[in-house]
């Protein structure tokens, strides 16, 4: 402390003149320059490691929350072959897999179609669950995603739907007769809403000259019976689209 003292004293007295004094004065601001500077950007990588480390958490938050739900989804939807889901690394990213029953994995692309079907509703439907709850929910749609469906599985993905529509509005398309009725017995309070094919006037499917801007084409199907004019129809009429050209 005392050679401390007198090594300060020297550089005191040793200073001479102000020429002396403005260099040691602006060695001083330099310094303290320095020192704040070098503290802002020790403030600003702190406060970009606690916005990350946040992040991160808010992260694997939903991941871990998003993940349960669609395990739980899967698991209701399949009759429990699939007792839940997780995620394996590969290389640089992370691969999802099925836990069966037994305890063995499988991955996403190594399940059936049907199995991916489920899958695939499942993480849909945890989506939309997260989603909802920090946001204004917006109707979930799919569209014949069960026509893989026996109708044991219909049954749960559609007690999955009306889950949802404890908090948003589903709205599924379907051409199987099967499924409506399904949705009724789950969902007793579901509204069905049937949509007719219009038919194409008569007019416009003998008409012989090209209409400008509109062809009409037949899809593909079997062939429908010929008949005579002024006979009644046999069979179900073909069905026909008029669009642009």
């Amino acid at each position: 402390m005392f050679t401390a003292y007198s090594k300060a004293s020297d550089e005191v007295e040793a200073v001479d003149g102000d020429s002396a004094v403005a260099a040691l004065d602006e060695q001083r601001r330099t310094v303290l320059l320095e020192i704040e500077d070098k503290a802002f950007s020790y403030f600003r990588l702190r406060a970009g490691i606690v916005a990350a480390e946040q992040a991160l958490h808010l992260y694997r938050k939903h991941r871990s929350s998003m993940m349960l739900r669609a395990s739980a989804a899967f698991q209701v939807i399949n009759w429990g072959a699939y007792r839940g889901l997780a995620t394996q690394p590969d290389m640089d990213t992370e691969v999802l897999i099925g836990i069966g029953a037994d305890g063995s994995s499988k991955l996403a692309q190594e399940m059936s179609k049907g199995t991916r079907f489920q899958l695939y509703l499942a993480l849909r439907v945890a989506g939309y669950h997260e989603f909802a709850q920090s946001r204004t929910p917006v109707p979930f749609i799919a569209d014949d995603i069960m026509k893989t469906f026996d109708d044991f599985r219909a049954v749960n993905a559609f007690r999955l739907f009306a889950d949802i529509a404890k908090v948003g509005q589903v709205i599924y398309l379907t051409h199987h007769q099967h499924l409506c009725d399904i949705a009724r017995r789950v969902c007793p309070n579901a509204r069905i809403h049937e949509l007719a094919v219009p038919l194409v006037p008569e007019r416009w499917r003998c008409v012989r000259r090209p209409i400008p801007g509109l062809s009409l084409s037949r899809p593909a199907g079997p062939a429908t019976s010929t008949r005579q004019p002024g006979s009644a129809p046999k069979g179900p009429r073909p069905s026909y689209v008029l669009h642009p050209s």
